[in-house]
């Protein structure tokens, strides 16, 4: 691993930006991060290039060379947690911000950032709003109505809830709240309570270093500033044909009832509030279920004829943990589009499946 130093300066704050093939979006996503910034001694920015075979690498060290605060990290590909955990163990600053280099932030947003830091500076996570961009189309990610500070653990165990499944929350969430950069981490925090994305994870590995954060958070605060570009690309990884995603969520899955075993005996949990996490957990197989079918089971690129696929779901909603979560699951915990395909899944009505999944498809060209 090779590293190129900026400022020797403790900062206020880090902004760790994970880089992987990605030239044709990174100057537009640094150049958002460090214009304007009025007190650069309060912020280091940590490029780490996750072994880049593009000029990703190039870009960052030209930017390193103009900036003192700027210190690029080059080592091998590992995948975006790993990387993401280098920055968390490398950052000196007293806050963490994570920022995914194919977005940008908005104007201003590093300011911001400093800024509620100092108004929280005891909590352990602060929550922002952002924008979502697709194509030339521009939508607001607003979480909560108005702005709010959370200490009491049944409320932060909403916001836990949340993570998994937005719903589960409790509250008039409008977005999901598992992604991190919508989100500042403050780093003691993070180290203490041994807090870090698990790279043996594939998908949905933001949620799920975010569950675990907002299981040991004591305070969050919330504030309505929209510091974030998140860019939707229809071709990136996570909307991409994957052939192996239920294989992938079954990581996931194993990974979630072994830290609800652990966390419940440990952390003491009522009998109420496991229940209420174990349907959160339910929703979010059966959402990553509907997932899958555009994502694998009836995506174009699956070369199965249509009774071939129609078989593997069949097989996929007799094996655990969906047979579980789509026969425990409360019918008005789940969001109206999921109630069809939670009833379908009970029947193990592939073809009910199937139709669903065509209506979505026709439904999201209208929109």
């Amino acid at each position: 691993m090779e590293e190129k130093r900026g400022s020797g300066a403790h900062p206020r704050l880090s902004v760790i930006i994970p880089v992987y093939k990605v030239e044709r979006y990174l100057k537009r996503c640094l150049h958002s991060v460090l214009k304007g910034i009025k007190d650069e001694e309060a912020v280091e920015v940590l490029i780490i290039d996750d072994g880049s075979p593009d000029s990703s690498g190039k870009i960052a060290d030209s930017c390193a060379r103009k900036y003192s605060f700027v210190r690029v990290i080059h080592k091998e590909n590992e995948g975006v947690a790993i990387a993401r955990n280098t920055g968390i163990r490398l950052a000196k600053g007293d806050w963490l911000y994570f920022a995914d280099s194919d977005d940008w932030l908005a104007d201003g947003a590093v300011d911001i950032l400093l800024e509620k830091s100092r108004e929280s500076r005891d909590a352990d996570i602060i929550m922002f709003d952002a924008w979502k961009n697709t194509g030339q189309k521009q939508s607001a990610w607003e979480h909560f109505p108005q702005e709010a500070v959370w200490t009491q653990r049944e409320l932060i165990r909403r916001l836990q809830r949340g993570v998994l499944y937005f719903q589960a929350a409790g509250m008039a969430t409008k977005v999901p709240l598992a992604a991190p950069w919508d989100k500042m981490y403050r780093r003691n925090f993070l180290q203490e309570k041994g807090i870090c994305f698990q790279p043996q994870l594939k998908v949905l590995d933001d949620m799920v270093f975010n569950m675990a954060a907002f299981g040991k958070a004591e305070k969050v605060a919330y504030y309505k500033e929209k510091i974030y570009h998140y860019r939707y690309v229809p071709e990136s990884i996570t909307n991409s044909y994957s052939p192996e995603r239920v294989a992938l969520d079954r990581k996931v899955w194993a990974y979630l009832e072994h830290y609800m075993r652990q966390s419940f005996r440990e952390d003491g949990w009522e009998t109420e509030e496991m229940e209420r996490f174990i349907q959160a957990y339910y929703c979010r197989i059966v959402k990553s279920f509907s997932i899958c079918c555009r994502l694998m089971f009836f995506h174009p690129q699956n070369k199965k004829g249509l009774l071939g696929k129609m078989k593997y779901v069949k097989e996929v909603l007799g094996t655990e943990p969906y047979n579980t979560a789509f026969h425990g699951i409360v019918m008005k915990n789940a969001e109206w589009r999921l109630k069809a395909v939670i009833l379908m899944g009970r029947l193990r009505s592939a073809g009910g499946i199937y139709l669903l999944h065509k209506a979505q498809s026709i439904a999201a060209l209208g929109r």
